[in-house]
Order: structure tokens, then sequence, then C-alpha cells
């Protein structure tokens, strides 16, 4: 019984996926910087512009906002040093179920490789991936996006939260 109980969290820890892997590998270490924005927070954005004579932009910005579960953030910081180079592209895309994700758009170029990757259930997105990876530092970061996702309102996510990294998600609406 004692073994079975041992066993239990190895094999909860063995469930995380791709993503959560690579985000529990990095984070705390130096040169990585690590966001994670919850469920909660997004409620607090909405609760304050309903607070706050909005826009139809702000009001539309809360909606999209208050279907979402939570946003991962993982990139490098150019001070990491050359030899500890990582590329999260070439990582991920090791161990990520495929079959389980529609690519949205590929963007590919002499030193680095962008992917959008969407996962529905039900016909509906509930995660989004932007996995980037290249040769230096700086070209490296993953945005993992969770909930009831709109494509159309990527661009309100990425403008209104004003995230760093979170640029390229702008092309997807065009």
């Amino acid at each position: 019984m004692l073994v079975v109980a041992g066993l239990i969290p190895a094999f909860i820890l063995g469930q995380n996926s791709p993503v959560d892997k690579l985000f529990e590998k990095y984070a705390g270490k130096d040169g990585y910087t690590t966001v994670y924005i919850t469920k909660y927070m997004f409620n607090m954005f909405a609760q304050m512009g309903k607070e706050e004579e909005g826009t139809k932009e702000n009001e539309e910005l809360n909606q999209v906002l208050g279907k979402l579960d939570n946003i991962k953030i993982l990139a490098v910081d150019n001070e990491v040093p050359v030899r500890e180079h990582v590329n999260f592209y070439n990582e991920i895309m090791k161990e990520l179920p495929r079959e389980q994700y529609k690519e949205l758009m590929v963007i590919k170029d002499k030193d680095s490789d962008v992917v959008f990757l969407a996962r529905e259930n039900k016909g509906v997105i509930v995660e989004l991936l932007l996995i980037a990876g290249g040769s230096s530092n700086s070209d490296n970061v993953l945005i993992s996006i969770q909930g009831v996702i709109d494509l159309a309102n990527i661009s309100k996510i990425s403008k209104g939260l004003g995230i760093e990294g979170m640029e390229p998600l702008e092309k997807l609406d065009k």
C-alpha cells in the first residue's frame, strides 16, 4: 500500500504536458523569464473595466479576457551564455503530441522557427501556442494561452495586455 501511495505523485507529475514540462524546467533559472497570468487576474481586469467608463474596445477586451484561463510566457534573456543556448522550438516539438494540435501559421527564416498551434475541444479553441526557437537567445519564446479563444480577438489580447513577445499573435487575425 505504501508503495502505491509513493507512486501516485510520480504518476501525476508524469501527466504534465510538454508545455508544462518546459516551463518547469526553466522557471526560476538565471537567464529565463517566466510569466503566469491567472484567470483571477483576468477577472480583476474585467471588474476594473466595468467600474470605469470604457470604450467599446475596452468592453470587447474585457469579454475576451473573461474567457481565458491563463497565459504562460517563457523567454530566454539575452544574457544567457552561448554555451547554454537552448532552442525552445526543437526542445518542445520532440514531445508535443502534434496530432492534438492544428497548425495555424509557420514562420521560418535562416535563424529561427516560429509556429502557431491551436488545440480544439468540441470545435472550440482551448489552447493556443506560439513556439519560437532560433540561433539567438532572443529568438526563444514560448507562449501558451488557455481558455475559450476566438482567433479574431487575438490581436486585442496581445495589444490590450502589452506583454512583450506577443506581437506575432497579431498576425493571426490578418
